[in-house]
């Protein structure tokens, strides 16, 4: 759109409040031609050419449509009545747009776990843009609103600012942004395929729909009902999938820099009684009823007997001596560690101390 004086807003804005002391229905079906035939011409005005130059003023233009549709000549400008209402269907229909926005963008960061909060935005927005359905494709009422002027006054910095260098250049970058936004809705599609597939199928259509919603927005604000809350749901997709994608590699990085425990290996185990006296003979098993082996088992002493001289789950276990090449089976010799009394629990320590005078060794007959 190139205007110099007027926008089409403000051009059509005019016009209406030149036709208001018509009957609003009149007046409406009056200004449906007269919209897209307004932003049409805008877009083939030359660089220096305004609206008002080709079509004259909006009240000029808006008499000539009034003897065209056969209406009497405006002799007295009465006052707009809605003018003093706070809640009009313009005003909530762009407040309700704005809001569904908002919405959106907030449940794009948790639609991956649950599509099912897209319906709230999803109301707001079909609510109001019925509201201002039939006010045409230039939306002009709500172009008008105070609110929105101060909008677009902030979004249109004073010429050769860098403000107004970004913003154009962040303009010319549209077309591709409509792309990026289709597929970053694809891609929250794909993640929805294999647990939700009518969230797939919603967020798919959204998807396809974005790319023909941007330039349509252009020319028909009706669109933007559609247009922004898809960019929204599309950034608050992004933002859900950057946390998750950070959370993997932190998850990731942690268990790269886990240690392994280490396995400490026991030759021998040493079972007490409650007053501190060692236990012989001792047959462990585990809760499967498997037993609980030694790394070590002793077969014959010639290595030719497969059969171990001692189960290999009997603690304490034996060692071994050799003398003259002959050897003899010694019974092991632990005194119970001074920790060991009635009245605790305290694991013995696993360290051997010197035998006890009280158990002597045991020889038996050399192994064959």
């Amino acid at each position: 759109m190139n205007t110099q004086a007027l926008g089409v807003e403000y051009y059509l804005a005019g016009m209406r409040a030149a036709l208001d002391d018509l009957p609003p229905n009149e007046v409406a079906e009056i200004m449906e031609d007269v919209e897209a035939h307004v932003a049409e011409l805008s877009t083939e005005l030359g660089e220096n050419e305004t609206l008002e130059q080709r079509l004259g003023s909006p009240d000029q233009y808006a008499r000539e449509l009034r003897s065209a549709a056969g209406y009497p000549p405006r002799t007295e400008r009465l006052p707009v009545t809605t003018k003093g209402k706070l809640l009009t269907r313009p005003r909530v229909a762009a407040w309700g747009l704005a809001i569904a926005t908002g919405v959106t963008l907030l449940a794009g960061a948790t639609a991956l776990r649950e599509p099912a909060i897209l319906l709230l935005p999803g109301v707001i927005l079909v609510l109001s843009l019925a509201l201002v359905n039939d006010r045409g494709a230039t939306q002009a009422e709500i172009m008008a609103l105070p609110e929105t002027i101060k909008v677009k006054q902030w979004l249109t910095p004073e010429a050769g600012t860098p403000a107004e260098r970004a913003l154009t250049y962040l303009r010319s970058l549209q077309p591709a942004w409509w792309l990026v936004r289709a597929g970053l809705l694809g891609l929250g599609a794909v993640l929805l395929a294999s647990r939700d597939i009518l969230g797939f199928l919603v967020i798919a259509g959204i998807a396809v729909l974005s790319v023909f919603a941007g330039p349509r927005a252009k020319t028909d604000r009706r669109w933007l009902w559609f247009s922004l809350p898809a960019s929204a749901l599309a950034v608050g997709l992004l933002f859900q999938v950057i946390d998750v994608t950070a959370n993997n590699l932190a998850y990731n990085n942690r268990s790269s820099y886990q240690q392994v425990p280490s396995m400490q290996s026991y030759q021998n185990i040493y079972a007490y009684d409650e007053n501190g006296k060692l236990l012989t003979n001792v047959l462990l098993y585990d809760q499967d009823g498997d037993p609980i082996n030694a790394p070590r088992q002793y077969n014959g002493c010639g290595g030719g007997d497969p059969e171990p001289m001692i189960p290999a789950n009997r603690y304490p276990r034996p060692k071994i001596d050799y003398e003259n090449g002959v050897c003899y089976t010694v019974a092991p010799s632990v005194s119970a560690p001074s920790s060991v009394t009635s009245t605790t629990n305290t694991p013995p320590s696993s360290s051997v101390v010197t035998p006890s005078s009280s158990v002597s060794p045991t020889s038996v007959s050399p192994s064959k």
